[in-house]
């Protein structure tokens, strides 16, 4: 058995395993969840892609890109659904504490919101990048299949799930409203950007018994998966000419603008970067050692 396949079917599995969290805390928790026909479609389309091109016309740039696409795909609903509940747990907010740390940092979260908010072109251009995040996933994950580099598209798909595997538990334990709230500049904040502190609310307060995946919104704070998303974006995108200059510039401005855009404390900012450039390391020097390992396991027992 390769290493392709025991990554590929070892993501499913963790992918089943948080789907089964899922199930089980929102019959506990009395709630449910209707799916995104778009998605489902979209999923659906990709899986029955991936089948045709491993199995019925083999082509392997087509079969991963499938593959990986699904995978996301599936891990980002489940994923979401998992966020959201753990936020009725209502654990105390840390926002008091995040903001601690920035002022021992010396870094002034609302000096910096006001000097964004007073120069209009480079709010856009932030803004721009902040929310350019998914298009970059499939502006990489397509030119990653169409150059061959199968391993790097799989490295991303893991790192991209095992950051939230890692982050979502953290603001379980230590969630936060947001430095919008903190700071009291809600008001100041365009009003789709918002909408995020309706549903953290709700499901704080119990008020929420329905997820809609079609509506579902980044309500993590700290660790700032966007700043984690950014960071995999440029590691994910090493050595690959043109696009890996464009998506440093382009990530470094997606980072500069999580406290603006998302809200997020500096704090949040440095935690999210902490949290993949621990994984890069387990990956690099103890995840591939692993996999080999089952590899090499497997291939002598099936001898």
């Amino acid at each position: 058995m390769t290493n392709q396949v025991i990554e590929t079917r070892a993501l499913w599995l963790v992918i089943a395993i948080i789907a089964v969290i899922d199930l089980v805390w929102l019959r506990a928790a009395g709630m449910s969840v209707t799916l995104d026909p778009v998605k489902a479609i979209v999923f659906c389309a990709v899986a029955l892609l991936a089948f045709l091109y491993i199995k019925v016309r083999p082509d392997r740039r087509i079969a991963e890109l499938a593959v990986a696409c699904a995978q996301l795909i599936a891990f980002t609903a489940v994923g979401a659904v998992l966020s959201y509940l753990t936020v009725t747990s209502n654990f105390p907010l840390a926002d008091r504490q995040f903001a601690a740390i920035d002022a021992a940092l010396h870094l002034n979260w609302l000096t910096y919101f006001d000097w964004v908010e007073t120069h209009p072109a480079v709010k856009r251009v932030l803004a721009l990048a902040y929310n350019s995040c998914m298009a970059q996933v499939a502006v990489l994950l397509i030119l990653l299949s169409a150059t061959g580099r199968f391993e790097r598209m799989r490295e991303f798909v893991w790192l991209f799930v095992m950051s939230l595997v890692v982050i979502i538990p953290i603001a379980w334990i230590m969630p936060a409203a947001n430095a919008w709230v903190y700071f009291d500049v809600v008001a100041r904040v365009d009003a789709d950007d918002a909408s995020v502190l309706a549903d953290f609310d709700a499901l704080r307060a119990g008020q929420m018994s329905q997820i809609a995946l079609a509506d579902v919104k980044g309500l993590i704070s700290f660790p700032s998966f966007h700043t984690a998303l950014a960071v995999i974006l440029i590691y994910a995108s090493r050595g690959v000419k043109l696009l890996f200059p464009a998506f440093l510039v382009l990530n470094l401005l997606m980072i500069a603008a999580t406290p603006n855009m998302g809200g997020h404390y500096f704090i949040d900012v440095v935690a999210g970067a902490a949290v993949v450039l621990g994984l890069v390391v387990l990956c690099r020097f103890s995840w591939r050692a692993l996999f080999a390992r089952w590899t090499a396991s497997s291939s002598y027992e099936a001898g």
